[in-house]
C-alpha cells in the first residue's frame, strides 16, 4: 500500500499541472478578446478624430466662402458711396459696410478657432493612428506566439494525462476509484499532505492516533474533514 499511495500522491501533482496549464488555456480567449476590444476601441477612436478634423474643414471651407461673399458685398457697398446723391443714403451704406466688416472679423476669428481646433486634432490623429500600427504589429505577434503555446501546451497535456493515466492503472481499484470520486467533488484535488497533525487539504486537524496511523502509508486513510485520501511526505 505504501508504493500504491506513492503512486497515486505523484498522480495527484501530474493532476495539479494539467489544472494550472487547462486553468491558462481557458483563459487564453478572454486575452484575446481584451486585445481585439482594445484594436476596436482604438479604431474608433482614430475613425472619431478622423471624422472630427473633415466636419472642422467642411465647416472651415464654409466660412471661408462666406467671407470671400462678404468681401465681395463690402466691395460692392463701398463702389456705391461714390453713386448716393444724400447724405442719408451714404450714412446708410457707412452703417451697412461697418456692420458688414464686423462680421467678417468675427468669421476670421471663427476660421482662425477652427483652423487651431483641426491642427490639434490633427496631432492627436497622427499619434493615435501611429499607436493603432504599433498596436496592430504587437498583438498580432501575441497572438502568433499565444497560439504556438497552445500547440505546445495541448502536447504537453496530452502527455502529462497519459503519465497520469498509467500511475493510475497500478494502483488496486479501490484507491483509484476513491482517487477518481474526490478528485471531481474536490476541485481536482484528492490528495493532501498531512503535516504536524493537520490536512493540509483543508487545514483542518487531524486526529492524533489516526495522524500517527497517516505517517506510516500503510493503509487508505482520509481526512475526517474534507474527506481527502491523507498522505505522509517528510520532504514536504
Amino acid at each position: 500500500m505504501e508504493q500504491e499511495l506513492s503512486t497515486i500522491y505523484e498522480a495527484q501533482k501530474i493532476d495539479l499541472k494539467i489544472i494550472e496549464k487547462e486553468r491558462v488555456l481557458l483563459s487564453t480567449p478572454k486575452i484575446i478578446k481584451g486585445m481585439d476590444d482594445e484594436l476596436k476601441a482604438t479604431r474608433m477612436k482614430v475613425e472619431k478624430e478622423k471624422e472630427i478634423i473633415e466636419e472642422l474643414e467642411k465647416e472651415r471651407k464654409k466660412k471661408e466662402k462666406e467671407l470671400e461673399t462678404d468681401k465681395d458685398k463690402i466691395k460692392k457697398l463701398e463702389a456705391k458711396l461714390y453713386e448716393v446723391k444724400t447724405n442719408k443714403e451714404y450714412q446708410a451704406f457707412l452703417k451697412e459696410i461697418e456692420a458688414a466688416k464686423v462680421a467678417n472679423d468675427r468669421t476670421e476669428e471663427d476660421i482662425l478657432v477652427l483652423m487651431d481646433k483641426v491642427e490639434d486634432i490633427k496631432k492627436d490623429y497622427s499619434s493615435s493612428t501611429s499607436h493603432l500600427k504599433i498596436r496592430e504589429k504587437e498583438i498580432e505577434t501575441e497572438k502568433t506566439k499565444i497560439e504556438k503555446d497552445i500547440q505546445s501546451m495541448d502536447k504537453i497535456l496530452t502527455q502529462l494525462k497519459t503519465e497520469r493515466d498509467n500511475l493510475l492503472s497500478v494502483v488496486n481499484e479501490r484507491l483509484r476509484s476513491t482517487y477518481l470520486v474526490l478528485r471531481e467533488k474536490r476541485n481536482g484535488i484528492a490528495v493532501s499532505t498531512a503535516k504536524n497533525g493537520v490536512c493540509l487539504g483543508c487545514f483542518m486537524n487531524i486526529p492524533p492516533q489516526l495522524f500517527i496511523e497517516v505517517t506510516k502509508n500503510r493503509q487508505l486513510i482520509q481526512c475526517p474533514s474534507c474527506g481527502r485520501i491523507l498522505y505522509f511526505s517528510i520532504n514536504e
